[in-house]
């Protein structure tokens, strides 16, 4: 019988992993690269066994029974002295960490059904739980950023808000989360990963550019970045130094922002807002909702300046009064990976994604 077995000790491994194991896992990774990290990060942890065959079955499922000791081990979970079930008996392999998870279980019912496979959500919203994460207020994210967002269950729909805001649940490239899908192993591996080490292969917002600006500039010309556009390279680069935030970042964002200074939306390209910044009461999305500056520099100097809030750096010379709106969010300030601006600069959790995406086709040239 295959095992998932602790995230912080390996109760169950008596050696080291063998090479057979091992040699199992490789085979396995090749089916599922996405999950590569996380699939070895397991394995290497004790959280991932395979069996005498060297089978990790990668897409198999996870059962409440293999969940409950996952996040047992991996939270420090304790167990209640009194069961809400009435189908454990004392017998059960599981059932000192059905007792320890049961408080941490969005929805319980007189049956713990230990031999259940869970869904996306259920493992999600638990593993917010079981982690001492706290519910979100409202689901605005992961309603915006995924089509089936709605099909998330109403008991679980804010712990997943706060896992999708934590980064900790992704959705695919078609930008569906697939909430009532059967975990798989690999899923698994992957969630819980990213809740261990949260900001583990994000991408820096401080710090040196990783192209040069002569690679920036060729790469908005091959994307038919308009003259101001790319004009205003340099004066990332210039500021990318002042501030101590990364160039190549901030111009890939205005990129985002501005479909590479072609603007052609609310945002008119002489109001030099490359970053769609908006007034202090907005009242939609109206041209006249957005900030203008005088000049690009004066433009370029603000997008950092705005971002200045997110991370929390000081601004250089005047600040326009969105900053001000930004630094009152309970957000303000912590925000420190490209990644992390989703839901947050933009609702779309995707957002940092999207950035980072066009980081690696810059650097193609």
């Amino acid at each position: 019988m295959k095992k998932i077995i602790s995230a912080i000790l390996a109760l169950t491994l008596a050696a080291a992993p063998t090479a057979a194991l091992a040699g199992g896992l490789e085979e396995e990774i090749d089916a599922y690269p996405w999950a590569e990290t996380a699939a070895r990060y397991c394995f290497d942890n004790g959280i991932l066994s395979g069996d005498e065959y060297g089978d990790f079955n990668l897409g198999g499922n996870i059962t409440r029974a293999q969940m409950a000791r996952i996040f047992t081990d991996a939270f420090g979970l304790k167990r209640s002295v009194w069961s809400s079930f009435n189908d454990l008996k004392v017998t059960d392999w599981y059932y000192p960490y059905a007792l320890a998870i049961q408080s941490s279980m969005p929805v319980k019912g007189l049956a713990f059904n230990g031999n259940e496979y869970v869904t996306r959500e259920e493992f999600a919203a638990t593993l917010v739980k079981a982690s001492g994460g706290k519910a979100a207020d409202s689901f605005s994210v992961t309603n915006y950023s995924f089509s089936d967002g709605a099909d998330v269950d109403d008991a679980y729909k804010n712990l997943v808000e706060t896992a999708v805001s934590n980064l900790y649940m992704r959705g695919d490239e078609n930008a569906l989360l697939h909430p009532k899908d059967l975990l798989t192993r690999a899923e698994a591996c992957s969630i819980l990963y990213r809740a261990l080490n949260p900001t583990e292969g994000l991408t820096p917002i401080f710090g040196e550019s990783e192209v040069s600006m002569e690679q920036a500039v060729r790469w908005a010309t091959a994307c038919g970045g308009s003259e101001l556009f790319i004009n205003a390279a340099p004066l990332y680069w210039h500021y990318g130094e002042v501030f101590g935030i990364r160039p190549d970042v901030m111009y890939a964002q205005a990129g985002k922002e501005t479909g590479y200074g072609n603007y052609g939306g609310a945002v008119l390209p002489e109001m030099n807002n490359w970053a769609g910044i908006k007034i202090k009461d907005p009242q939609g999305d109206a041209t006249e909702d957005h900030e203008t500056f005088a000049t690009p520099d004066d433009g370029v100097r603000a997008h950092f300046n705005h971002m200045c809030a997110y991370v929390g750096t000081d601004p250089v010379g005047e600040v326009h009064d969105r900053y001000y709106v930004v630094l009152t969010t309970d957000w303000a300030g912590t925000v420190a990976y490209v990644e992390q601006l989703g839901g947050k600069w933009c609702p779309d959790i995707n957002y940092g994604f999207h950035i980072v995406k066009m980081l690696g086709e810059m650097k193609m040239y």
